[in-house]
């Protein structure tokens, strides 16, 4: 428990003095690192759409299988439109999206910041002046912010696609029947619940992985430790996270 409070306190001061970083680059917008932030986002973002896709895909495909395997012994085969649209949107799509970066990305993450440590090179940043969370964390932070969504938006797209082919395929259902009844099983609200919790996932990911990153010592060791850490604490907070928002989103109806 000593340590999970650790964790906590360690978690709030990077927020914190991200939140910092962000209000003074604000006020002085050329020292934004549009170069850094942009790379960072075309390494997390763009390459990671097809295993993204490729998943979430599969994902789709085996929950519409699994449903009308079930829903045929009632003779209820369309209710997997329902299910699969609603499951996608709302949960799937982006708690698979935010496990995927977690592993990919904020490993990656954890293991550049510390592989930085332990040659110095973020002490050598203080030493010129530089303040090593605007310089290093926010480009990757802005760039997780940008690129969850759109992986999250692109996943469930996919997901939703491959669950429709397993529909055609396997249980008989039409793709003009499956996009009709897709219509009347979802609305915006569905859409936006899911696309709401990316960007808290993203940051979540980000701040964790940074955390991490920065506790790093001088042995090859301690990075593999706290690249594991990185990748269990961000998947169990995002697991957390979206268990919190279901709760929130049900006690006001959405």
């Amino acid at each position: 428990m000593v340590e999970v409070g650790q964790d906590l306190v360690d978690f709030a001061r990077m927020l914190g003095e991200l939140i910092t970083v962000v209000v003074r680059v604000a006020s002085r917008p050329r020292t934004f690192r549009l170069t850094s932030t942009v790379n960072q986002l075309e390494r997390v973002g763009w390459r990671a759409v097809p295993i993204v896709l490729l998943i979430t895909f599969l994902i789709g495909s085996i929950l519409a299988q699994q449903g009308i395997f079930h829903f045929r012994k009632f003779g209820a085969d369309i209710y997997v439109i329902d299910m699969v649209g609603v499951l996608v949107l709302r949960e799937v799509g982006v708690i698979i999206v935010a496990v995927m970066v977690a592993g990919r990305s904020g490993s990656a993450y954890t293991a550049e910041l510390g592989s930085m440590r332990m040659r110095e090179e973020v002490d050598a940043l203080r030493t010129m002046g530089f303040d090593p969370t605007e310089v290093l964390i926010l480009p990757r932070i802005v760039a997780l912010l940008i690129a969850v969504p759109i992986l999250t938006f692109l996943g469930s797209m996919s997901a939703i696609y491959g669950g429709a082919l397993v529909a055609w395929g396997y249980g008989g259902i039409n793709p003009d029947v499956f996009l009709s009844r897709l219509k009347e099983a979802i609305s915006l609200d569905t859409f936006e619940v899911g696309m709401i919790k990316a960007p808290f996932m993203a940051l979540v990911i980000g701040i964790v992985a940074c955390v991490e990153g920065f506790k790093v010592e001088g042995s090859a060791e301690s990075l593999g430790l706290h690249t594991t850490a990185s990748v269990v604490k961000a998947i169990f907070l995002v697991i957390v996270f979206d268990g919190l928002f279901a709760m929130f989103f049900a006690s006001i109806g959405k």
